[in-house]
């Protein structure tokens, strides 16, 4: 477990945002190399990477996906292996979830597959939602779509080592919807002659949180209104221009659709109503993560074998998560490894994922090698 502590550490000290993992590619090929995988795919969706263990016998293709991207936060903390990047630190856990899937790497070594393969797969751009759908792409004409795929998600607040299982979503749906409202801009002793957004925007948003306390949703959705600009400091100028920027939350795909048509069609019609135009455009896209029912029990299995403490979410996690795209492609599942619960919350500028968690994630991902590959 030594150089794995050694590895995140690093991976630690020089986090990188999303798209920009081309340093945290670099270090990861290092550690793999001593390992000698069958096959190295680079490139992959920009700064992934799929590592290869084929088998001497036919079976599954069993993919573990972890996630190679910081967040812009400045980590509150100082260690040793502190972040080396201003206002940049893996305060989500993902170095830790690198560790852990390298760790599988050494355990593949030490006790050979029977049969199929297995791919360790180093994803890019997870947190800006767009890695898992491009790496999914990429991953077909490669000829390296799984059979099943499996990734682990490190969860505060829960027991350290235990498992934390969802009953089928895992994670909530999630879009960003950005609303802008173009008017006409005139002298502030003449609001008359120009076409002010103000009054929209405050009519939009009380609008948008109405709609969540409609009957026409199947379960939980929330609206989160994250950024309201009009025009610029200028008090002799009346705006022209106005932004509302808002988080959508569900805990289905359908009511994800339905909440995003409602928001769209509220926003235009009020826009209209004030004369503005309005445009509008999604960013941060991500699809709720269902995870198959064969797969979640193949992990519950793994977990009563290693007599671990079994949570079973009594509801989706608000957050999200892009490897819904995996589990919309293929028997998949995303679960929650506890640890501890003492620790900071997740994008906690407090937050760091604890070295004594990943022996832990590394014994759950092998056993389940061992049920599948070996």
């Amino acid at each position: 477990m030594n150089e794995l502590i050694r590895l995140r550490h690093e991976l630690h000290r020089n986090p990188e945002l999303s798209g920009k993992e081309r340093a945290t590619g670099k270090r990861i090929r290092f550690y793999l190399n001593r390992y000698r995988p069958d096959e190295l795919f680079t490139g992959i969706a920009g700064e992934g990477m799929a590592a290869v263990f084929n088998a001497p016998e036919p079976g599954p293709t069993t993919l573990f996906r972890c996630d190679l991207d910081a967040l812009p936060i400045h980590e509150a903390i100082r260690r040793s292996y502190s972040s080396t990047e201003p206002g940049v630190a893996h305060v989500c856990g993902h170095d830790g979830h690198i560790a852990i899937v390298s760790g599988l790497a050494a355990s593949i070594k030490n006790n050979p597959l029977k049969k199929g393969r297995v791919i360790l797969f180093y994803q890019p751009e997870e947190e800006n939602g767009q890695g898992a759908e491009k790496s999914l792409n990429r991953l077909k004409e490669l000829n390296l779509l799984p059979d099943y795929a499996f990734a682990i998600h490190n969860m505060p607040k829960y027991p350290l080592g235990s498992v934390v299982l969802p009953k089928n979503v895992f994670a909530s749906a999630s879009k960003g919807l950005i609303i802008k409202l173009i008017g006409k801009a005139s002298h502030a002793a003449y609001p008359e002659m120009g076409i002010n957004p103000a009054l929209a925007i405050s009519e939009i948003i009380k609008g948008l949180y109405g709609i969540a306390n409609q009957k026409d949703f199947s379960d939980f959705v929330l609206l989160t209104i994250i950024h309201v600009r009009v025009g610029d400091i200028a008090f002799g100028t009346s705006p022209g221009l106005g932004e509302i920027m808002v988080t959508l939350r569900s805990v289905t795909n359908a009511d994800m659709d339905t909440l995003h048509k409602k928001s769209v069609e509220l926003a235009r019609k009020i826009g209209t109503s004030h004369k503005l135009a309005v445009e509008i455009s999604v960013a941060d896209d991500f699809p709720a993560t269902v995870c198959n029912p064969k797969v979640i029990e193949s992990v519950r299995e793994v977990a009563i074998e290693q007599n671990r403490t079994i949570v079973e979410l009594d509801k989706p996690n608000r957050w999200s998560e892009d490897f819904a795209h995996f589990t919309l492609a293929k028997p998949s599942v995303i679960f929650g490894l506890g640890i501890g619960e003492d620790k900071p919350e997740l994008h906690s500028p407090e937050y760091d994922f604890p070295d004594e968690a990943i022996e832990h994630g590394v014994q759950i991902l092998d056993a389940i090698i061992n049920k599948y590959n070996r």
